[in-house]
């Protein structure tokens, strides 16, 4: 079948799941993974793909996910970010600390795992997926809330302490936990401080510039697709991250735009709001078809027993660890339990630490599907969980009013 009709099928079901999913009360990304895990039983997912199709799919959700943190850059308030980044930093250690302490003890001593492999597992229970928190965010409009800058403010430090995490372990695994494969990260990460800076002063206002120039929505938007993905190829060629380049490049931009003499926040919204309709309009929903897609459903029923205890780790680490870091910071339990619910999903970065252990022989293919399993079940209960409790009226005029729960 041709990739076109591959694609306009799964966009037609990803419409038709999540409109079930909208009258149900249930959030949209529920009905896209749906999707992917119906295309992916083995029977439907031969008839209908080929190697050309599944890899088309694959790129549009990798591009999908870096427009995804692009609009989470052009999203933050650096002002917010600032006032938040204390509490966010105590809802950041807490709930990565936690859930990866307690991950490693039962894998090393209650499972008998290797050192390595109880590491590998243990960084894959403590990440946090943004891309599933966002979608659902954003489709209840509660991103610019209290409680939404929060998950986002605490999203975007917990990707700072994932990605020296991962990044560690990647030389361990890698076998150059030697002074020299920790000075090249260092430098690696100095490097792409300096790209930043470059790209601040003076690359991203040349091509916003150079946009601005044929005065076309059309231009512009092209213009901060060069920016995004340019520093996406840049920091994953540095080892340092495709999404927090992607991160950085929204956070620069919007700082360009709104800061300084000549502010131009029609562009800023221009560019956000394009961003915007593409992203969660088409390649969004590919990202978590994709997820579904890729799921060898089999070999999750095989092991389901071991993804229900990384489940129990993952929801016990991140939710608790979130509600003792809110509660550090001078906040309630209520507030926490919330903003931990909105951490919990996971699917993205750690799927792809999970992935690269497999291809090295660190962890076996059914922990692999146990993982996998543990993301798909974080990312389909913490929205609902979440959306549950907001529902209740008092709760939510709370949020929106920015009123401490």
């Amino acid at each position: 079948m041709s990739t076109l009709i591959i694609i306009l099928l799964c966009l037609f079901l990803a419409y038709i799941f999540s409109n079930i999913c909208r009258h149900l009360n249930v959030p949209r990304v529920i009905g896209q993974i749906a999707v992917g895990l119906l295309l992916g039983i083995p029977v439907i997912k031969i008839m209908l793909f080929d190697n050309t199709s599944l890899s088309m799919i694959e790129s549009l959700a990798q591009i999908g996910i870096i427009l995804l943190f692009f609009f989470i850059g052009l999203e933050i308030d650096t002002s917010i970010f600032k006032r938040d980044f204390k509490e966010a930093s105590y809802i950041s250690l807490f709930n990565t600390t936690l859930p990866l302490l307690l991950g490693f003890i039962v894998c090393k001593f209650l499972l008998g795992f290797s050192v390595t492999a109880s590491l590998v597992i243990a960084i894959s229970l403590s990440v946090s997926a943004q891309s599933v928190s966002i979608d659902f965010l954003e489709e209840l409009r509660l991103i610019k809330t209290r409680i939404g800058n929060l998950i986002i403010t605490g999203g975007a430090v917990d990707d700072i302490f994932e990605l020296l995490l991962i990044s560690i372990v990647f030389l361990f695994i890698e076998g150059t936990t030697s002074q020299y494969g920790f000075l090249k990260l260092i430098v690696e990460l100095f490097i792409f401080t300096i790209i930043i800076l470059i790209f601040k002063i003076y690359v991203i206002p040349m091509i916003l510039h150079s946009a601005e120039s044929e005065k076309s929505t059309a231009t512009l938007f092209m213009g901060a697709l060069i920016i995004v993905l340019l520093m996406a190829a840049l920091a994953e060629f540095l080892h340092v991250g495709a999404l927090v380049g992607a991160l950085f490049a929204g956070l620069t931009v919007r700082k360009i735009l709104l800061d300084g003499d000549n502010k131009k926040p029609w562009e800023e919204h221009l560019i956000s709001n394009t961003i915007h309709i593409i992203a969660f309009g088409f390649l969004v929903p590919m990202f978590f078809i994709w997820i579904g897609l890729t799921t060898d459903i089999p070999a999750i029923i095989d092991n389901i027993g071991l993804a229900g205890i990384f489940f129990a780790i993952a929801c016990i680490g991140t939710i608790g660890g979130t509600i003792l870091g809110v509660m550090r910071a001078q906040g309630s339990f209520n507030e926490g339990l919330l903003i931990g619910i909105g951490l919990n999903p996971k699917g993205d970065v750690e799927l792809v630490l999970a992935a690269f252990a497999l291809q090295a022989g660190i962890i076996s293919k059914g922990v692999f599907s146990a993982l996998v399993l543990m993301a798909i079940a974080t990312t389909l209960f913490s929205p609902i969980l979440f959306r549950y409790i907001i529902t209740k009226e008092h709760i939510l005029k709370k949020i929106k009013a920015g009123v401490r729960l």
